[in-house]
């Protein structure tokens, strides 16, 4: 037996000395750092200059990360694998003095490792994209979604501020949520992206509510337009057929009205080399000017004349809530009817007074006109969500989010829950008890444009077990939201509104990407499927409004339509599709990035 225990302490010492003297041979080629084979110099400190990237690489031995002890020098690489790595250095700011930082690399059951990078001392300054980027830059690797593949991009930040944010988003693969095809005029499939940069108009805005301005915008009181073009029997004609007008606008003050059919802007008819000019000036005019339009009036047998009409832009503050009655005595019933283009939280008091109204009368039901609202604050969402449900909201979850990797492990993976906002609205600093209508169901019109907070409206509803009843087309597809916030430049101010979060309702069901399907499909402008026809569209609450119709016959049993088709305005033609319009604002699930909600 000893010399069993002779032998095992031989092979142990043999062992232990073995050992030793590996770890000898390794420390001589650096691996009391886990570092190896790296491309700076020891002693020779990484110059940077501003606007520019410097790289530096090795090899680590296991996981590593690495930090900077300055706020100038920015890292676009913090952490990485086993084997070749690389650091990413940048700086966008410049100094009249020589400044150095010390990065600093941790290799996983290794001593810490580091070098030095300086910026020499200049005179010169650096372009405002350049500081603007950097901003930008910071804010995205910090809270965009996809902020690790985010991390890992080269970037130029000597780029336009516009072409440095959309070239970098919209190179990156893994970020599906945040870029939604569609089809351009001519067939081919293009991305956009649900993330956008905006510099702010130098204009005013009013504090309407305890927490968001009413924010002036240029305009011509337009709210959308369904591009066409009609078949005639010689030749073809474009039109624009107007969705909708904002109230006390130019366009309302001139005469303008839902379903008009334009023809001609300033004596040009619309036409395949001016149509998207006109199109994005007339939703999006960036100063004021004037434009003279020209309606074809159109009866049964093709146009019957024309008139014109002169609209100027001005700075204007856009009121969402476009339309809004109640319907009484029909089968018994009082209909509640709302047209809201836009979760605009500076004008929650004037939807309130809507709700309130319509608590007041005691309506029975309610169709919310969305087919054309793209989204906006979600603050606005849970006032509309909550009056909607009433008391069957109390304490419980309007939504849950969740955010970037980095951003779940603060939080130990736990979602961010927001409650119904039943007993206290911030942004009015009141109860929502007033507008509450305790509805066991709603009416939503829908449609390809219905995204971002209007879809969040739906799926909070479904999540606590209101039936929503979806009349339309499908909608967009919008389940990740944006913390927004706003950069000063010298004297410019940028909004930069990333994806941050994607939202989830009750039952924690977030995954609509492919958008709602609705439980009746119905497309407006052709209501009966016919091929190559196009119906123009109806006044909002018309009985020969296919969507509002059709809603009618489900709370009431009887359809208000017309019997026969020809009692219609049907045209031969097709609707046309155009490059996506951005429109600051609309387009989101907008939540101020300090979380003032």
């Amino acid at each position: 037996m000893k010399q069993v225990h002779y032998f095992s302490f031989f092979l142990c010492l043999f062992a232990a000395i073995s050992f030793a003297s590996c770890s000898d041979d390794d420390n001589d080629n650096g691996s009391q750092t886990g570092i190896t084979g790296q491309s700076w110099k020891e002693g020779t400190p990484v110059e940077l200059t501003a606007g520019s990237t410097q790289s530096v690489s090795f090899n680590a031995a296991a996981k590593w990360k690495a930090h900077t002890n300055s706020t100038w020098c920015k890292l676009q690489t913090t952490e990485g694998e086993k084997g070749a790595g690389t650091i990413k250095l940048s700086v966008t700011t410049t100094s009249t003095k020589d400044r150095t930082s010390i990065i600093t690399i941790q290799v996983q059951g290794y001593s810490t490792t580091s070098f030095q990078v300086i910026q020499k001392g200049s005179s010169t300054t650096v372009s405002e994209d350049v500081e603007i980027n950097g901003k930008v830059d910071e804010y995205l690797r910090k809270m965009y979604l996809w902020n690790d593949d985010y991390k890992k991009l080269d970037l130029d930040y000597t780029k336009n501020y516009e072409a440095f944010f959309y070239d970098a988003l919209g190179s990156m693969e893994k970020n599906t949520l945040d870029k939604k095809p569609y089809t351009g005029s001519d067939g081919k499939t293009y991305y956009r992206l649900f993330s956008y940069i905006q510099l702010l108009p130098d204009i005013s805005s009013t504090r309407a509510t305890k927490i968001v301005n009413k924010e002036l915008a240029y305009s011509f009181g337009i709210t959308g337009i369904t591009p066409v073009t009609i078949s005639g029997q010689t030749q073809s004609t474009t039109y624009f057929c107007i969705q909708g007008i904002y109230p006390d606008s130019p366009a309302s003050e001139a005469g303008l009205k839902r379903g008009m059919m334009i023809s001609q802007i300033n004596g040009k008819k619309i036409n395949n080399s001016n149509i998207e000019d006109f199109y994005y000036n007339l939703l999006l005019p960036s100063s004021a000017f004037s434009y003279a339009l020209t309606e074809d009036i159109i009866g049964e047998g093709g146009v019957t004349g024309q008139k014109g009409y002169t609209i100027t832009s001005k700075a204007m503050y856009n009121n969402p809530v476009l339309f809004s009655k109640v319907e009484e005595g029909i089968e018994g019933h009082k209909i509640g009817y709302l047209v809201y283009s836009g979760f605009e939280a500076g004008f929650d008091e004037e939807l309130f007074n809507v709700f309130k109204e319509f608590k007041s009368k005691n309506i029975t039901d309610l169709i919310l006109d969305l087919r054309y609202n793209g989204g906006g604050h979600t603050m606005s969402a849970n006032l509309i969500a909550t009056c909607i449900a009433g008391s069957a909201s109390q304490g419980k979850v309007f939504t849950s989010l969740r955010y970037n990797d980095e951003r779940m492990a603060e939080r130990n993976n736990q979602k961010d829950h927001e409650m119904f906002a039943y007993s206290n609205y911030p942004n009015l600093g009141t109860s929502l008890s007033a507008g509450a209508l305790n509805l066991p169901r709603v009416y939503c019109l829908v449609g390809t444009g219905t995204a971002s907070s209007s879809e969040l409206v739906i799926n909070s509803l479904e999540g606590i077990h209101l039936d929503v009843i979806l009349i339309g087309e499908r909608t967009t597809g919008k389940n990740v939201g944006m913390e927004y916030e706003d950069m000063k430049v010298r004297d410019n101010t940028y909004r930069v509104v990333p994806i941050t979060f994607q939202s989830y309702n009750a039952e924690d069901f977030g995954d609509y990407q492919d958008g709602f399907k609705p439980d009746v499909e119905l497309d407006e402008t052709n209501p009966y499927n016919q091929q190559g026809r196009f119906y123009i569209l109806r006044d909002y609450m018309s009985n020969e409004e296919p969507l509002y119709a059709k809603a009618i016959e489900l709370i009431t049993g009887k359809n208000p339509m017309p019997a026969t088709r020809s009692a219609e305005n049907a045209l031969n033609g097709k609707t046309r599709q155009l490059p996506a319009l951005f429109r600051p604002g609309h387009d989101g699930m907008l939540k101020p990035a300090k979380g003032i909600e």
